[in-house]
Protein backbone atom coordinates (compact mmCIF):
# COMPACT_ATOMS: atom_id res chain seq x y z
CA UNK A 1 0.00 0.00 0.00
CA UNK A 2 1.36 3.60 -0.59
CA UNK A 3 1.85 6.21 2.07
CA UNK A 4 0.73 9.59 2.70
CA UNK A 5 4.01 10.63 1.72
CA UNK A 6 3.37 9.16 -1.74
CA UNK A 7 0.19 11.08 -2.12
CA UNK A 8 2.11 14.35 -0.89
CA UNK A 9 4.59 14.11 -3.36
CA UNK A 10 1.66 16.10 -5.54
CA UNK A 11 2.15 18.54 -2.78
CA UNK A 12 -1.69 19.09 -2.78
CA UNK A 13 -1.50 18.96 0.80
CA UNK A 14 0.86 22.12 1.56
CA UNK A 15 -1.02 24.22 -1.67
CA UNK A 16 -3.99 23.22 0.37
CA UNK A 17 -3.00 24.03 3.97
CA UNK A 18 -1.90 27.62 2.40
CA UNK A 19 -5.14 28.62 0.47
CA UNK A 20 -7.22 27.50 3.58
CA UNK A 21 -5.33 29.37 5.76
CA UNK A 22 -7.43 32.58 4.90
CA UNK A 23 -11.15 31.05 5.40
CA UNK A 24 -11.03 29.78 9.20
CA UNK A 25 -12.81 26.11 8.47
CA UNK A 26 -13.01 24.30 11.69
CA UNK A 27 -12.43 20.77 10.39
CA UNK A 28 -9.59 19.96 8.81
CA UNK A 29 -10.10 20.20 5.69
CA UNK A 30 -6.95 19.37 4.24
CA UNK A 31 -7.20 16.17 5.89
CA UNK A 32 -9.98 15.41 4.25
CA UNK A 33 -9.06 16.27 0.79
CA UNK A 34 -6.08 13.98 1.41
CA UNK A 35 -8.57 11.26 2.49
CA UNK A 36 -10.27 11.43 -0.63
CA UNK A 37 -6.98 11.66 -2.69
CA UNK A 38 -5.75 8.58 -1.08
CA UNK A 39 -8.82 6.61 -1.24
CA UNK A 40 -8.80 7.61 -4.60
CA UNK A 41 -5.34 6.04 -5.23
CA UNK A 42 -5.18 3.01 -3.07
CA UNK A 43 -8.98 2.02 -2.63
CA UNK A 44 -11.61 4.14 -4.85
CA UNK A 45 -14.70 3.68 -3.44
CA UNK A 46 -17.76 5.98 -3.04
CA UNK A 47 -17.99 9.43 -0.19
CA UNK A 48 -19.89 7.19 2.06
CA UNK A 49 -17.79 3.99 1.93
CA UNK A 50 -14.64 6.34 2.88
CA UNK A 51 -16.12 6.91 5.66
CA UNK A 52 -15.91 2.99 7.22
CA UNK A 53 -11.89 2.87 4.78
CA UNK A 54 -11.03 5.98 7.40
CA UNK A 55 -12.09 4.48 10.39
CA UNK A 56 -11.35 0.77 10.20
CA UNK A 57 -9.21 0.04 6.90
CA UNK A 58 -6.61 2.77 7.12
CA UNK A 59 -4.13 5.24 9.55
CA UNK A 60 -4.12 8.83 8.29
CA UNK A 61 -2.22 11.11 10.85
CA UNK A 62 -4.58 13.79 12.17
CA UNK A 63 -7.84 11.91 11.18
CA UNK A 64 -9.91 8.58 13.37
CA UNK A 65 -13.04 9.31 11.18
CA UNK A 66 -13.85 11.63 8.52
CA UNK A 67 -18.04 12.12 8.38
CA UNK A 68 -19.71 12.77 4.62
CA UNK A 69 -20.55 15.92 5.62
CA UNK A 70 -16.61 17.13 6.16
CA UNK A 71 -15.49 15.07 2.39
CA UNK A 72 -18.75 17.61 0.42
CA UNK A 73 -17.59 20.53 2.85
CA UNK A 74 -13.80 19.77 1.36
CA UNK A 75 -15.17 19.37 -2.11
CA UNK A 76 -17.21 22.88 -1.85
CA UNK A 77 -14.03 24.63 -0.98
CA UNK A 78 -11.93 22.86 -3.69
CA UNK A 79 -14.78 23.59 -6.52
CA UNK A 80 -14.55 27.38 -4.81
CA UNK A 81 -10.30 27.68 -5.36
CA UNK A 82 -10.12 25.08 -8.22
CA UNK A 83 -8.33 28.01 -10.62
CA UNK A 84 -5.79 28.48 -7.50
CA UNK A 85 -5.24 24.63 -6.42
CA UNK A 86 -4.75 23.57 -9.93
CA UNK A 87 -2.41 26.43 -10.47
CA UNK A 88 -0.38 25.23 -7.50
CA UNK A 89 -0.36 21.93 -8.00
CA UNK A 90 0.75 22.37 -11.94
CA UNK A 91 3.63 24.65 -10.60
CA UNK A 92 4.75 22.34 -7.89
CA UNK A 93 4.10 19.32 -10.26
CA UNK A 94 6.46 21.17 -12.67
CA UNK A 95 9.03 21.98 -10.35
CA UNK A 96 9.12 18.39 -9.06
CA UNK A 97 9.42 16.70 -12.06
CA UNK A 98 11.71 19.79 -13.92
CA UNK A 99 9.17 20.39 -16.49
CA UNK A 100 10.10 22.73 -19.37
CA UNK A 101 6.54 24.42 -20.49
CA UNK A 102 8.31 27.35 -21.71
CA UNK A 103 6.81 25.27 -25.22
CA UNK A 104 3.16 23.58 -25.07
CA UNK A 105 1.65 21.26 -27.75
CA UNK A 106 -1.91 21.34 -28.06
CA UNK A 107 -3.99 19.09 -29.95
CA UNK A 108 -8.05 18.53 -29.92
CA UNK A 109 -10.13 16.04 -31.13
CA UNK A 110 -14.05 15.62 -30.72
CA UNK A 111 -16.14 12.22 -29.85
CA UNK A 112 -19.63 11.85 -30.79
CA UNK A 113 -23.13 10.59 -28.69
CA UNK A 114 -25.53 8.38 -30.09
CA UNK A 115 -28.45 10.11 -28.53
CA UNK A 116 -31.54 12.08 -29.61
CA UNK A 117 -32.16 15.47 -29.00
CA UNK A 118 -29.99 17.91 -27.37
CA UNK A 119 -30.49 21.31 -25.56
CA UNK A 120 -29.28 24.70 -27.08
CA UNK A 121 -26.90 25.30 -24.01
CA UNK A 122 -25.71 21.63 -24.03
CA UNK A 123 -22.31 21.48 -24.64
CA UNK A 124 -22.86 18.70 -26.78
CA UNK A 125 -23.63 19.78 -30.56
CA UNK A 126 -23.72 18.70 -33.92
CA UNK A 127 -20.74 20.01 -36.16
CA UNK A 128 -17.72 19.50 -37.93
CA UNK A 129 -16.64 16.15 -37.05
CA UNK A 130 -13.30 13.79 -37.05
CA UNK A 131 -15.47 10.59 -37.08
CA UNK A 132 -17.68 11.88 -40.02
CA UNK A 133 -20.86 11.74 -37.91
CA UNK A 134 -22.09 15.68 -38.45
CA UNK A 135 -25.31 14.42 -37.52
CA UNK A 136 -24.83 13.50 -34.26
CA UNK A 137 -23.98 15.93 -30.99
CA UNK A 138 -20.40 15.71 -29.87
CA UNK A 139 -17.90 17.27 -27.81
CA UNK A 140 -14.65 18.62 -28.27
CA UNK A 141 -11.76 17.14 -26.32
CA UNK A 142 -8.07 19.01 -26.52
CA UNK A 143 -4.87 18.15 -24.23
CA UNK A 144 -2.04 20.52 -24.08
CA UNK A 145 1.18 18.84 -23.22
CA UNK A 146 5.11 19.74 -22.36
CA UNK A 147 7.76 18.78 -25.35
CA UNK A 148 8.24 15.67 -23.16
CA UNK A 149 4.77 14.68 -23.66
CA UNK A 150 3.66 14.88 -20.48
CA UNK A 151 -0.10 16.15 -19.81
CA UNK A 152 -0.10 19.28 -18.49
CA UNK A 153 -3.87 20.08 -19.00
CA UNK A 154 -7.35 18.60 -20.13
CA UNK A 155 -10.42 20.19 -21.69
CA UNK A 156 -13.50 18.91 -22.48
CA UNK A 157 -16.57 20.74 -24.11
CA UNK A 158 -15.21 24.42 -23.39
CA UNK A 159 -11.45 24.94 -23.42
CA UNK A 160 -10.23 28.60 -24.01
CA UNK A 161 -11.39 28.78 -27.67
CA UNK A 162 -12.20 25.44 -28.05
CA UNK A 163 -15.81 25.29 -28.19
CA UNK A 164 -18.60 23.00 -28.40
CA UNK A 165 -19.12 19.86 -30.65
CA UNK A 166 -20.00 22.26 -33.50
CA UNK A 167 -16.65 24.19 -32.98
CA UNK A 168 -14.08 22.76 -35.63
CA UNK A 169 -9.83 22.31 -34.83
CA UNK A 170 -8.73 25.55 -36.85
CA UNK A 171 -11.01 27.69 -34.25
CA UNK A 172 -9.12 26.23 -30.96
CA UNK A 173 -6.23 27.58 -30.76
CA UNK A 174 -5.34 28.68 -27.61
CA UNK A 175 -2.82 31.25 -27.73
CA UNK A 176 -3.30 34.20 -26.27
CA UNK A 177 -6.02 32.75 -24.27
CA UNK A 178 -5.92 31.01 -20.60
CA UNK A 179 -4.35 27.83 -21.20
CA UNK A 180 -2.93 25.52 -18.83
CA UNK A 181 -4.37 26.83 -15.57
CA UNK A 182 -4.51 30.12 -16.36
CA UNK A 183 -1.27 30.00 -17.92
CA UNK A 184 -1.57 32.41 -21.31
CA UNK A 185 0.37 30.13 -23.60
CA UNK A 186 0.88 32.32 -26.56
CA UNK A 187 3.59 35.24 -26.58
CA UNK A 188 3.59 37.60 -23.18
CA UNK A 189 3.19 34.18 -21.03
CA UNK A 190 1.28 35.03 -17.68
CA UNK A 191 3.77 32.46 -15.61
CA UNK A 192 7.13 32.69 -17.34
CA UNK A 193 8.40 31.63 -20.79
Amino acid sequence: MGSERDVEGAQVGPVAVQMLKPRHYRADVERAIFAMVANRALAPSSKLAIEEWVAKDTFILGLDELAVQRMYRAMDFLLEAKEDVEREVFFQTANLLNLEVDLLYFDATSTHFEVEGVAEEDVRQKGHSKDSRPDLPQVVIALAVTREGIPVRMWVGNPPKVGAGNTPDMNGDPRGEAGPCGMETGAGDQYGG
